[in-house]
């Protein structure tokens, strides 16, 4: 039984080649899991098509424009197969919801082979810590749309039996193991400039700034702030911010130089 502190079990061989973590992302690193309503409906895709190709969830992690997910099935083939429900499903959904058309998750998904116990528990603290990873969240524990969630409430999609044979399940060791389990890389994909977009999102959603039709309409003390809170916690550029949140630069450069005058400061 794997414990933070301690030394896991001896690993089984291989774990027979049917654990995988998984990454989807949004095709062109679209945000296709744009708020609560989508990541539980992605969620819900999860869960629903283990009924037809079944698979054991251990972890998973829905975020703005990918998702984490850490499962055993059968195979590679039958892994395929259900992402390809999964996915479909999803998809149809979004592009319906969104009045689009087309591809709606970049390539078909990324997929790594688990090859041992230690790897597996690794795995999970690394998907259940991203949204802390992000700056998303200042605790693991307050985002929603993971894994972590349902540990700590001994309910959800999580396959707890399954997990239960190669870690303590408990919360307080499931925490612990987050804690002691934030190396490694699994399918990185996300580089700074990545999860600063993921910032860049919340903090216009958290001040209700919609950057179109037309920003100009947006208070300025409430832009300020919030371009305020971005440089804070991504240390990103005037140029960097005005990519991650699509407000022009000039817009921007103007806000800052007249927030600058007032002696409210600039960034």
């Amino acid at each position: 039984m794997w414990y933070c502190i301690d030394m896991p079990r001896s690993a089984r061989k291989d774990l027979d080649g049917k654990y995988y973590h998984v990454m989807v992302q949004g095709i062109g690193k679209e945000f296709v899991f744009p708020n609560d309503h989508y990541k539980g409906f992605y969620l819900a895709c999860l869960k629903e098509n283990k009924v037809h190709y079944p698979a054991k969830l251990l972890a998973f992690c829905v975020m703005g424009n990918h998702a984490h997910i850490l499962l055993s099935v059968s195979g590679a083939q039958e892994l395929a197969l259900y992402f390809k429900r999964v996915n479909g499903d999803y998809a149809r959904y979004y592009n319906r919801m969104n009045g689009r058309v087309g591809y709606v998750f970049r390539d078909r998904f990324k997929s790594e082979v688990i090859r041992s116990e230690r790897q597996l528990v690794y795995c999970m603290a690394y998907i259940q810590n991203n949204p802390l990873k992000a700056k998303i969240v200042e605790r693991a524990e307050d985002y929603l749309f993971s894994s972590y969630s349902n540990y700590l409430r001994g309910t959800g999609i999580v396959d707890f039996d399954e997990a239960a044979c190669f870690y303590d399940i408990a919360p307080d060791n499931i925490a612990a193991i987050m804690a002691e389990r934030t190396d490694g890389v699994w399918l990185e994909h996300e580089d700074s400039f990545e999860n600063a977009r993921e910032i860049a999102v919340e903090v216009l959603e958290k001040f209700r700034i919609n950057v179109q039709p037309n920003i100009r309409a947006v208070d300025k003390d409430r832009i300020f702030a919030a371009i305020v809170e971005i440089k804070k916690r991504t240390r990103a550029s005037l140029r960097e911010i005005s990519d991650l949140t699509g407000i022009g630069r000039e817009t921007l450069r103007k806000l800052m130089s007249d927030k600058s005058c007032q002696g409210d400061g600039g960034i």
